[in-house]
């Protein structure tokens, strides 16, 4: 029997073990936590990676641990050969409000299982680590060194990348299943923004707060207000005029204003509908007294639809990776001041200072400070590279498609490496979704073929290959 046949068939004979693996991963509530003594991503995030390289210890595979920051399984490798470095990440967003299932049981239903990472990215440290087990159980020599680096950090900064590859090492090339398929050759630039303002004067506003992570387009904001019962139904007209679902209540002087948006990635705001920026359109009509400049801002440069920071003048664009995007992702606010955070998707050609410093001028005249908190350089790797056309090659062979390589503002640990781009888990129009929303959900055929996928791609790039 062919070797890579015997893979196929391995694969699918552990379909229901890859079912139960991902369920089990799901269940661990791994969103980046406080530390603690040996776990600097917090108690879920080290479980979760203790399960994972327990699972493949269980294999036959000889791991590492980095300090709970992340982790790896390995396999193969000849004198003289490379390292392949396949890099997924455990970690999780918070999983937010509106689930019809719970986040965290893993329930499968009409072939997908959902909870929060079950598409992202936990999926692909399921299909990767079966990948991986397939070739080895079907006995394939692989000239280069594999490794499975699993991280616990990748939705906060990606520190656990920064700490693997100086204790550890870096590999000579690799991939990051967290994107789609076919390749994304190029990612934008991550640039994360605060924007501050200090209330000089009196205000009705008692609290605005939207947002638990910046790289989520938020979907409710809520308000509390000081006021009249004349200005809640002035505000309940407003919502109603805008067709902006809102529930406002008053009472003892005081109006609670509670407004939906739909949420999306942050890196693709366009798919959402930001609720900070609707209430701040709601509160239009209300005297805010000093908080008006800061949300006088929002409304002019950051409204539901201004989310290419043309307003900002920051619209960036360029060829390798398209055009900029914004994301107004957390506000915190109070009678004393307000903090708005943004997640901004550069393209690999624009500069950080320099986005920053237009950014700082657009907030100057509303009385509003800016200053970066977070960048996380591009990446780009040419798409005649090696590294793609095998991708592509492998890709097109097991799939019979004829997409294109492509770029993205999402961002991958691809860019931890000097050589990696982002590969797979999903096919184009896959039906796995939600990601960093509600009902995130993997369907589970689409797991299945992504292990196949990868497990071919594996032998491709780390052959020798198999006998003639």
């Amino acid at each position: 029997m062919d070797k890579l046949q015997k893979v196929d068939e391995l694969l699918k004979s552990w379909e229901q073990e890859m079912t139960d693996t991902l369920r089990d991963l799901v269940r661990i509530p791994s969103v980046d936590g406080a530390p603690l003594p040996g776990m600097p991503f917090g108690k879920a995030c080290a479980e979760a990676l203790d399960y994972a390289l327990k699972k493949a210890e269980s294999f036959g595979f000889e791991t590492l641990n980095d300090e709970n920051y992340a982790g790896h399984a390995a396999y193969g490798g000849e004198a003289g050969g490379k390292t392949l470095g396949i890099l997924a990440h455990l970690d999780v967003v918070p999983e937010g409000s509106d689930w019809t299932l719970p986040p965290y049981e893993g329930i499968v239903r009409d072939g997908f299982l959902y909870g929060r990472g079950a598409n992202d990215n936990k999926c692909s440290c399921v299909s990767c680590l079966f990948a991986l087990r397939a070739i080895r159980e079907a006995g394939i020599p692989l000239r280069d060194r594999v490794l499975l680096i699993l991280g616990c950090n990748e939705e906060k900064g990606s520190a656990d990348m920064a700490h693997y590859m100086k204790n550890v090492g870096m590999p000579d090339y690799g991939f990051s299943p967290d994107s789609g398929f076919p390749v994304c050759y190029a990612e934008k630039g991550i640039h994360r923004l605060e924007i501050r303002g200090d209330f000089a004067g009196e205000t009705p506003l008692l609290e605005m707060r939207a947002g638990e992570a910046v790289n989520i387009v938020p979907n409710r904001c809520r308000a509390a207000l000081r006021g009249t019962k004349e200005q809640a139904q002035v505000l309940r007209s407003r919502a109603a005029a805008l067709d902006v679902p809102a529930k406002i209540d008053f009472a003892d002087g005081r109006i609670d204003v509670t407004v939906e948006g739909v949420a999306a990635h942050g890196a693709f705001p366009a798919g959402g509908r930001n609720a900070i920026a609707l209430l701040c359109d709601v509160l239009a009509d209300m005297d805010m007294g000093s908080a008006e400049s800061a949300l006088r801002f929002v409304r002019e440069k950051l409204n539901v639809k201004d989310w290419d920071g043309k307003k900002l003048g920051i619209d960036f664009a360029d060829e390798p990776s398209g055009e900029l995007t914004v994301n107004l992702g957390i506000v915190r606010a109070d009678e004393t001041g307000v903090s708005f955070q943004l997640d901004i998707r550069q393209p690999v050609t624009a500069d950080f200072d320099d986005v920053l410093s237009r950014l700082q001028a657009a907030c100057a005249p509303y009385g509003l400070s800016a200053r970066s908190t977070h960048v996380s350089p591009p990446l780009y790797v040419r798409k005649d590279s090696p590294l793609v056309t095998t991708l592509m090659r492998v890709y097109k062979e097991m799939t019979g498609r004829d997409d294109e390589p492509f770029s993205m503002g999402g961002g991958t640990y691809a860019r931890s490496m000097k050589n990696a781009v982002a590969f797979g888990p999903g096919l184009p129009g896959n039906k796995s979704g939600g990601a960093h929303g509600p009902d995130e959900r993997q369907y589970l055929p689409e797991l299945f073929d992504a292990a196949r996928l990868y497990a071919h791609t594996i032998v491709a790039l780390a052959g020798p290959g198999l006998p003639d």
